[in-house]
């Protein structure tokens, strides 16, 4: 008798074992990013009907924002229903979010049937997940009413590339200039934020920083000069180069270990 109970258990739970498994199966959700500039991502979301019948569709855009420590977290929700015919890409909707090195967001992009179940999911997160998974996944079925939500650390990206500005100055906002102007053509394309820092310093001094992923990597005091300011950003090119190349060692060494 217990086995048979078992196996009837098994039987009616599997459909909903299996459920996160048919996403994108007829309709895939897609969610593509672009870095408008330094501060600003644009968020675009698609589907795409697989199949060759007309789909009657709904769909949830949701862009989850907050800091690490944070536990409530801001959300913002773009929705509307379509209809995709077969074999027919339709972009959805198009959204823009200022980006911070110190928020932690997901993107969740769900498009449901006319039945009202998720039939495509599409999820980017932005600064990682360590930590907060089941946070970010509580929140992303409350948006979807379901608790089949839930995917792996795989679903995270990383924006490369990033320099943030936070100058008070024309000077601080030239050496910006000067050094985003030489990470662009040296195509460093870092895996951690850069930010160019101007802070106050000694008898109205201001001082810059440059910051990689809160880790000082220079600082100087500011020189208005032209000629001191590009030595200056030449050598914060050189530095932060150096630091990025240091990360890869020591990722690689990690690796093999």
């Amino acid at each position: 008798m217990k086995n048979i109970t078992y196996i009837i258990l098994v039987t009616f739970c599997l459909p909903f074992c299996c459920l996160g498994q048919y996403y994108n199966k007829e309709v895939e959700a897609s969610i593509d990013v672009k870095v408008l500039d330094n501060s600003v991502l644009q968020i675009s979301g698609s589907a795409y009907n697989k199949t060759e019948i007309n789909k009657s569709l709904r769909y949830t855009l949701s862009v989850i924002k907050g800091a690490p420590d944070a536990t409530n977290k801001s959300t913002n929700s773009q929705e509307g229903r379509f209809v995709l015919e077969p074999g027919i890409k339709k972009s959805l909707s198009t959204t823009s979010i200022n980006i911070s090195e110190k928020d932690r967001t997901i993107i969740l992009l769900l498009v449901y049937n006319d039945e009202d179940n998720i039939v495509g999911k599409d999820r980017k997160i932005l600064n990682g997940l360590e930590g907060e998974e089941d946070t970010l996944d509580q929140a992303e079925a409350v948006i979807s009413g379901s608790p089949d939500v839930k995917e792996s650390k795989e679903d995270g990206f990383i924006l490369k590339g990033m320099v943030i500005e936070d100058t008070k100055t024309k000077a601080g906002s030239d050496f910006y200039d000067l050094f985003y102007s030489a990470y662009l053509a040296q195509n460093i394309n870092g895996e951690k934020i850069v930010k160019i820092e101007e802070k106050l310093a000694i008898a109205n001094n201001t001082q810059i920083q440059v910051v990689v992923d809160d880790a000082v990597v220079m600082q100087f005091i500011m020189n208005p000069r032209g000629q001191y300011l590009d030595a200056m950003a030449e050598q914060a090119i050189y530095r932060v180069n150096l630091y990025f190349q240091q990360l890869r060692n020591r990722k690689n060494q990690i690796i093999r270990y």
